[in-house]
């Protein structure tokens, strides 16, 4: 059976799978200018509207208690 190879996302250049400690990146170069991206906002994920910050179950879907009533 043959070696399986991919694509870098980051680069574009073919590389193995198999053996491969960066994957499905490269190199570490490649893995770090991928988080770069994402630390920078350069990707995003999309979303339909925005949350309703006064709302507590936007957040995470728990409800929050209410600590005036405490």
């Amino acid at each position: 059976m043959g070696k399986s190879t991919h694509t870098c996302p980051t680069c574009h250049k073919d590389v193995s799978w198999e053996g491969n400690a960066f994957r499905p990146f490269c190199s570490e170069r490649c893995r770090l200018v991928d988080l770069q991206g994402w630390f920078g906002e350069r990707y995003r994920i999309p979303q339909d509207e925005d949350p309703d910050l006064d709302d507590p179950m936007e957040h995470n879907g728990d409800r929050v208690p209410d600590t005036e009533n405490f």
